[in-house]
This record gives C-alpha cells, sequence and structure tokens, in this order.
C-alpha cells in the first residue's frame, strides 16, 4: 500500500500566437430594409433620427499575463499480488489568470477620435478551478481453471466538479489592465471550462493468455463544453454525453510475425452539439446546433520484426 500526497504550483504561459500586437477593425451600419434595427437611433415617437456604428472585431491579445495554478493531490494506492490494483485519488486545482475565448468591449483612440469596440479574442478572467475523486481498479482471473484464467477487468470512474469564468465583468486586458469592461451585448454566461465532463467512465474487458490477447473497451462521459464562444454563432457550444465501444483481437505466431483486428466505435455512435443561447444562472437553455456521425473502422494489421 502507497500513499502519496504532493502540493505545487505550476505555470502554463499564453500561446505565442494569442499575443500577437495586431488588431483589425470592421463596422456595421442599420440596415436601410429594417426600420426595427436597433442601430437606427429613433425619438419619443419612433422616428429614425440617426444611426449607431458598430465597430467588432478579432483579435489576440499582446497584454495576456500567464496561466498559474496551485495544486493539491492525495492518493492511496493498494497492489494486491501480482493480478491488480485499486486506487484512489482527490485532487484540487485554482487557476489564476485563466485564458479563455471571449467577447469584450474595449476603447480604440484613432485621429483623436475614441470609440467603443466588440472584440473577440483570448483574456484572462478569475475563478477558474477543478476539484474531484478518482477511482480505478485492474484484476486478472487467475484463479479460474484455464482458459479463463487469462480474463481481467481494468475500470475507472472519475468525477469531476469544475468552475468556469463567468463572462460578465471579465477584466479588459488592454490599454487599462485594472479596467472592467462593459459586457458585449451577445455574450452568454457560463460556468464551466472547456473540454471537461463531470463523469468520466471506462471499462475494459481483457484477455491475455499464450499468444492471444484481445480487448472490448467502452468510454463514456458526460456532457462537456466546447468553447464558451464558437467563431459562428458567438455563443457557448457544448457536446452531450456520449460512449463508445471499441474492440481489437491480436495473435502473436512467434517472435517475429504478428497479426491484429481492430474495431473502432462499434456501436456507431454519434456526437451531438448543442447551442447555449441563456445565461447559467436562468436555466441555460440549451438548442440544437449539429450532429456528426464518424462511423466504424475496422482496422486489420500485420507487424514484422527483424
Amino acid at each position: 500500500m502507497l500513499i502519496r500526497f504532493a502540493l505545487s504550483r505550476a505555470m502554463s504561459r499564453p500561446d505565442i500566437g494569442n499575443m500577437r500586437n495586431y488588431i483589425s477593425l470592421s463596422k456595421t451600419a442599420p440596415s436601410i430594409e429594417s426600420a426595427t434595427d436597433p442601430l437606427w437611433i429613433k425619438d419619443a415617437s419612433s422616428v429614425i433620427t440617426g444611426a449607431k456604428i458598430l465597430y467588432t472585431a478579432n483579435a489576440q491579445n499582446p497584454y495576456l499575463k500567464p496561466v498559474t495554478a496551485d495544486q493539491i493531490d492525495l492518493t492511496f494506492e493498494y497492489y494486491f499480488d501480482e493480478v491488480g490494483s485499486f486506487t484512489a485519488t482527490a485532487f484540487a486545482k485554482e487557476f489564476h489568470d485563466y485564458i479563455q475565448f471571449s467577447r469584450y468591449n474595449r476603447d480604440i483612440t484613432n485621429n483623436g477620435i475614441t470609440k467603443t469596440v466588440e472584440v473577440r479574442g483570448p483574456i484572462n478572467g478569475e475563478g477558474a478551478k477543478v476539484g474531484g475523486v478518482e477511482f480505478s481498479f485492474q484484476r486478472f482471473f487467475d484463479f479460474m481453471p484455464a482458459p479463463f484464467d487469462g480474463l481481467g477487468i481494468q475500470t475507472n470512474y472519475t468525477y469531476l466538479k469544475n468552475d468556469g469564468i463567468v463572462n460578465s465583468g471579465l477584466k479588459n486586458d488592454g490599454a487599462d489592465p485594472d479596467a472592467v469592461s462593459g459586457q458585449a451585448p451577445d455574450s452568454i454566461k457560463v460556468d464551466r471550462l472547456e473540454g471537461l465532463s463531470d463523469h468520466t467512465a471506462n471499462f475494459v474487458l481483457m484477455y491475455e493468455k499464450n499468444d492471444w490477447a484481445a480487448r472490448v473497451a467502452y468510454s463514456w462521459r458526460s456532457e462537456y463544453m466546447i468553447t464558451a464562444i464558437d467563431c459562428c454563432v458567438a455563443v457557448p457550444i457544448w457536446t452531450e454525453a456520449t460512449g463508445q465501444l471499441d474492440g481489437s483481437v491480436k495473435y502473436t505466431f512467434n517472435d517475429n510475425v504478428e497479426v491484429s483486428f481492430q474495431i473502432s466505435n462499434i456501436l456507431n455512435e454519434q456526437t451531438v452539439l448543442t447551442q447555449q443561447v441563456q445565461d447559467y444562472d436562468k436555466g441555460g437553455l440549451r438548442l440544437p446546433n449539429a450532429w456528426h456521425e464518424n462511423d466504424r473502422r475496422y482496422t486489420l494489421g500485420l507487424r514484422l520484426k527483424y
């Protein structure tokens, strides 16, 4: 039995491509075909008296700070005999200056004229943290009669609690790093980090004996956010809960020749995307976005070693 404890601080520098000091502005005028366009300025009688110009930009951020994280881990490991193990882990991580793509307002001055520009790009934010527990178990059933003594299982489960950056009130790390920008009008509040599911589980049934080796593996994860602000619809995009079943069998003729056969995505699982159109604290309503089908994949392999 082993018990491990770790306390650390980690740092990750921003991607060099996200620090380009360049901004390209675009402007949008109200539509002359729509009197209800919100960019028109109207008086109390709804008569158009003027027009607003919407300035937008996609830009990187030369003011990005490195992301740091305070981390703590506690692990219990139990190795019974030579045929298996059980481990339990608790972990927590708190981020500082977490980088996330968002929309924010930034004042840009040109030829003495200052305009507010809605910028989409990377920005530092506070509040991101991750914590959870993980359990794993592995065992070969060597006590069973031959040929079943080659059977074994591997399984693990992870519960993750993560808090993302709340998009409203993000710091505008532009000319004034301490200024808090106004919230861009089409942003949606999220409370998650990208790519992390609350629940993740894997189960593997395996067989290894003499020249044969076979595995059937099922991997499942609950819903997770892909991005907090999509490039096209400017709202968070989520992947629904999904699982995939894979299998393989391998036969070794001798030390030099090995043949294998694999099937990926046996159940032909679909990937379903949804878009969040409501703030998380108001229910976080999501609507359909896209469906992807990756199909099954069959692979026949031959390995030669000289």
